[in-house]
């Protein structure tokens, strides 16, 4: 059983998302406070966190942005703002997701199966991006730069053998690029590969994960140099791809 930490200031609405979470089979610790996310956090072991991005006591952005630190955690942002800006800067963070309140329970509970399938690597699955322009690789592990890259468990790992612990978007995005090394891939073609997956996202969100993929890719004394940005065009991966 899948475990969910509910971290909302609102009881009513949190006691409502519990229940049909729970009605779905989900295992879910409910806290309405940042001062009692850590110990939560260390207890319970979450498989996903819903997260409010404002809380009486502190920004659930903060937490996010400390999470990804060390973390891929899957998270799903609930605010009760229709700010893109919100949207923009929750992804960017490495958010899974991002619903509006108020909201459906049902919805999130849609939502949630959608980020643990887009996850489920982790648990023995995983569904290859689709793209009718491309023939898929072959192997499930592959290799470029001293890097090494296992599509089924979702894992990176660095020249010395060390994970690097990548978002969902952050892995689903190195992906794209590793299937099409040495091809110029517009924003917009990376958004709508990326929606395939369900995966929401703003042209500003790409510039911002591949920000991220470049420092993970980098050492002190060692720069990402082969993920280019083909300036008026988009980006393009040009390492050598080993399966």
């Amino acid at each position: 059983m899948s475990k969910i930490l509910l971290v909302e200031d609102d009881a009513d609405l949190r006691g409502e998302i519990a229940e049909a979470l729970e009605d779905a089979g989900f295992n879910v610790m409910q806290i309405g406070r940042i001062a009692d996310f850590q110990s939560a956090y260390a207890h319970f072991s979450p498989d996903l966190l819903v997260l409010d991005m404002a809380l009486p006591d502190g920004r659930g952005m903060d937490i996010a942005r400390d999470l990804r630190r060390h973390s891929d955690i899957p998270i799903l942002f609930l605010s009760g703002r229709n700010d893109e800006i919100d949207r923009i800067v929750g992804l960017e963070l490495g958010a899974d997701d991002f619903i509006q309140k108020p909201c459906s329970p049902r919805e999130l509970v849609a939502r949630i199966n959608a980020v643990m399938r887009r996850t489920g690597p982790r648990r023995g699955t995983q569904t290859p991006h689709s793209d009718p322009s491309t023939t898929p690789l072959a192997s499930r592990s592959v290799t470029f730069n001293g890097f090494s890259l296992n599509r089924d468990a979702m894992e990176l790992n660095d020249p010395l053998g060390l994970p690097i612990p990548l978002t969902t978007a952050e892995f689903q995005l190195l992906d794209i690029f590793v299937q099409r090394p040495m091809r110029v891939l517009s924003r917009d073609q990376l958004l709508d590969l990326l929606r395939g997956e369900n995966w929401a996202g703003y042209d500003r969100t790409i510039d911002g994960l591949v920000s991220r993929l470049r420092k993970k890719l980098s050492s002190s004394d060692d720069p990402c140099t082969f993920l280019k940005t083909v300036r008026g065009a988009g980006y393009m991966f040009s390492a050598s791809i080993s399966q």
